[in-house]
C-alpha cells in the first residue's frame, strides 16, 4: 500500500502533483480492481492482505493474520463489480473506469471457466459473503468446478441455504462432486444444503478447521 501516507505523516509536508489521486487505498479504482483480480479463484492462503500483518512469526501465522477480518472478499460477478466501481476514485475515470470493468470481466470469465477447485477456507466469511459466492456459482461461470471448500468460515443456516439454491442449478455446476463446510456448523443449519447435495449425488464433507 505504497500509495498511502504512513501513519502520522503530514500530507501538508509533501506537495502532491495537481490532480493526484489522494483517495485511501480501498477507494482507488485500480487498487480495488487489482485486489478483486487476486481474490477470484486463488486458494485462501495465496491471496493475503499484508496490511493486517502484525506479529506473524511463521508462514501459518502470517496466513492466519492476513486472511481474517476483511483480508479477502468473495469474488464478484462482473455486473456487481461494475456497480462498485462507480464509488471508486480514478485519476482519469472517464477512460479508466470502462477499461478496468472490461478487464475484470475478461479475467473473471477466463479464470472461472477453467477452475476445478475453489478453496475459500478459513477466511472468516459470513452469510453475506456466502450469498455473494452463491450468486457467482448460480450464474454458471464455473462449469468445470468439482470441489468447493468453505470450512473455517462463519456461515450460518441462512448463508448455507443460499448456497443450496445455487447447488440446485445442476446446469451451472454439472461436475460438482464435493462441498466442504465447517464441522462446527449446527446440523439444523446444514439441512437444506445436505438435501440439495443428496439430490445431485454431491458429497457434503464436514471438516474441522480453526479460524
Amino acid at each position: 500500500r505504497l500509495t498511502s501516507f504512513p501513519d502520522g505523516y503530514s500530507r501538508e509536508a509533501y506537495n502532491l502533483p495537481e490532480g493526484a489521486n489522494v483517495a485511501a487505498y480501498p477507494d482507488r479504482g485500480w487498487c480495488c480492481t487489482e485486489n478483486a483480480w487476486a481474490s477470484l479463484t486463488k486458494a485462501s492462503g495465496l491471496s493475503l492482505n499484508l496490511g493486517l500483518m502484525r506479529h506473524a512469526g511463521s508462514r501459518r501465522a502470517l496466513i492466519e493474520e492476513c486472511t481474517q477480518g476483511g483480508g479477502r472478499r468473495p469474488p464478484m460477478l462482473p455486473s456487481v463489480f461494475a456497480a462498485e466501481l462507480e464509488s471508486k476514485s480514478f485519476t482519469n475515470g472517464k477512460d479508466d473506469k470502462p477499461l478496468v470493468s472490461r478487464l475484470y470481466s475478461g479475467a473473471f470469465k477466463e479464470q472461472f471457466a477453467k477452475v476445478t477447485k475453489l478453496d475459500y477456507s478459513c477466511l472468516g466469511w459470513g452469510d453475506e459473503e456466502a450469498a455473494q459466492l452463491a450468486g457467482v456459482i448460480a450464474s454458471g461461470a464455473a462449469p468445470q468446478l468439482e470441489t468447493l471448500a468453505l470450512e473455517g468460515n462463519l456461515v450460518s443456516g441462512a448463508g448455507l441455504d443460499t448456497l443450496a439454491a445455487a447447488v440446485c442449478r445442476k446446469r451451472a455446476t454439472p461436475r460438482l462432486k464435493t462441498i466442504r463446510v465447517d464441522a462446527s456448523t449446527p446440523r439444523s443449519s446444514r439441512l437444506t444444503l445436505r438435501a440439495a447435495c443428496k439430490e445431485r449425488g454431491i458429497e457434503l464433507r464436514l471438516v474441522s478447521a480453526q479460524l
